[in-house]
């Protein structure tokens, strides 16, 4: 699915130096879709550099850069070559718009999102934060201007440094970045008062919303505050409400009809 954050034809391959590991490896997971590794070949086809960066950054993606090895590029104009990857850059835009932190606050969900939003979902005051998948942190800053302290967890470097650039640019004293998965938080046991997340939740329900749990405090929240894009969707996630979540609906500046949801955990 393109949700259209990217002109393709703006970027090149080149992009892909600044992706991490688990985006490598989500991106050259496929060694069976024969047109899909074909487009790859292509557009890989004049950065011999970044096959070799991909190879010692990825070493689980040998098959597939192998397979890409085997396709016979010589025989496209560069015309092709450049087609098949725009095609591929369209593809992973989500990766592309991670590299670039200013593009990603320009996205759909982002760039007219409120903090009020946030705000009459949960009282935040004087409370210890974690924000999940922190991208820009459009949440952790937000978080920020009410809570005792915040914690932004993000996995891209990009992202990370964008937001420790912001802290210092702002002098804002009671954020801290720190690298980490949804799946895999590096914090102990009933550590926060409010876990806060947007558009995180959703490879594997039961095993994120468990992690979050874990690092909550008893009778601590779960704040999914998604951004203001302009989907109309049509009811809440289902597989949220049956896991006991709360859900709130309101129309965006975007047009879009979203829906954010929140759930306190009990622990004894």
């Amino acid at each position: 699915m393109s949700y259209h954050w990217i002109n393709a034809q703006d970027y090149t391959m080149n992009c892909f130096l600044f992706f991490e590991r688990w985006a490598l490896r989500y991106i050259f997971k496929n060694s069976e879709n024969k047109e899909y590794i074909q487009d790859m070949a292509k557009a890989l086809y004049k950065y011999p550099y970044l096959k070799e960066f991909i190879r010692i950054k990825a070493p689980e993606v040998k098959d597939f850069m192998d397979a890409i090895e085997k396709v016979d590029c010589k025989k496209y104009f560069s015309e092709e070559l450049r087609e098949a990857e725009t095609k591929i850059l369209q593809m992973h835009e989500t990766f592309v718009v991670y590299a670039y932190p200013e593009i990603m606050n320009q996205v759909n969900y982002i760039r007219n999102w409120s903090p009020e939003n946030l705000y009459r979902l949960v009282d935040l005051t004087d409370k210890i934060v974690l924000d999940v998948g922190a991208g820009t942190g459009r949440l952790a800053f937000a978080a920020a201007k009410k809570a005792k302290r915040v914690y932004a967890s993000e996995p891209c470097d990009m992202l990370r440094e964008y937001m420790r650039d912001y802290i210092k640019q702002e002098k804002i004293a009671n954020v801290r970045v720190l690298d980490g998965f949804i799946e895999n938080l590096p914090f102990e046991d009933n550590t926060f008062d409010v876990v806060i997340s947007g558009h995180v939740i959703g490879d594997n329900y039961d095993k994120e919303i468990s992690e979050l749990t874990r690092v909550l405090k008893d009778q601590g929240l779960i704040v999914v505050c998604n951004g203001d894009d302009e989907f109309k969707r049509k009811g809440p996630n289902e597989e949220l409400v049956k896991r006991g979540f709360e859900w709130f609906v309101h129309e965006s500046i975007e047009g879009g009809i979203i829906y954010d949801y929140r759930k306190q955990v009990k622990k004894q």
